[in-house]
């Protein structure tokens, strides 16, 4: 019951039942170093469950802190080889070009870096400001591959269809009474994924890939 009580708690906050997951996979990732959070918002969300190092510096790159970037075409404002921790969530969906998007987040990173991305899967069309693919695991290596990464770890976000049918109606709850509502569908589907030999990767609610240089 670990894990539904960490859940729990961030539907308490709002998140939803994807950004739940995902904030419970980053918090076996630590930032290091001189960090940049690309396309984060400059917000905490997408940073309060990592655990941070105390050396970490965090910067941000987005038109919501004021930088005026186009990720589509321009050219990341930093040197090559320039940060010890790149952040990159829930971004790539939205980046019609997102050859060139995976290339600049990866020369940036530091030889020896990582750099730490989410793509969703299973999820609902959300524009901001548009909203143009879902990636498999397949794809990720790909991309990445061709951009220079070293090495490539995928966690894939596998559940059972009773949390994505939570992740998909969660909005129509009140706040206050989302945990009670996801109980049900969380045990019901640790009873499904139970008696499966093999997790049923039809439910992937996302990828968190974590790339080295």
């Amino acid at each position: 019951m670990k894990e539904y009580i960490f859940i729990a708690k961030q539907l308490l906050k709002g998140r939803s039942v994807l950004r739940s997951y995902l904030n419970l996979s980053v918090a076996k990732h630590t930032i290091n170093g001189r960090t940049i959070d690309v396309g984060g918002g400059g917000g905490v969300e997408c940073l309060d469950t990592f655990q941070v190092s105390p050396d970490a510096v965090i910067e941000h790159f987005d038109k919501k802190t004021g930088q005026n970037i186009n990720f589509e075409i321009d050219a990341l404002p930093a040197q090559s080889d320039s940060y010890d921790t790149v952040i990159f969530l829930n971004v790539m969906e939205h980046i019609f070009n997102y050859k060139h998007i995976a290339n600049e987040v990866v020369r940036i990173t530091k030889p020896g870096g990582q750099l730490i991305g989410y793509v969703p899967f299973l999820m609902w069309y959300h524009p901001d400001h548009s909203d143009f693919f879902r990636y498999t695991d397949e794809a990720l290596q790909k991309i990445f591959t061709t951009a220079g990464a070293a090495s490539i770890e995928i966690e894939k976000n596998v559940k059972g269809p009773f949390t994505i049918c939570a992740h998909m109606t969660m909005s129509l709850v009140p706040r206050i009474l989302r945990p009670l509502y996801f109980l049900p569908l969380y045990l019901l589907d640790e009873l499904f994924l139970k008696f499966q030999n093999n997790p049923d990767e039809r439910h992937v609610l996302g990828y968190l890939f974590v790339i080295k240089k």
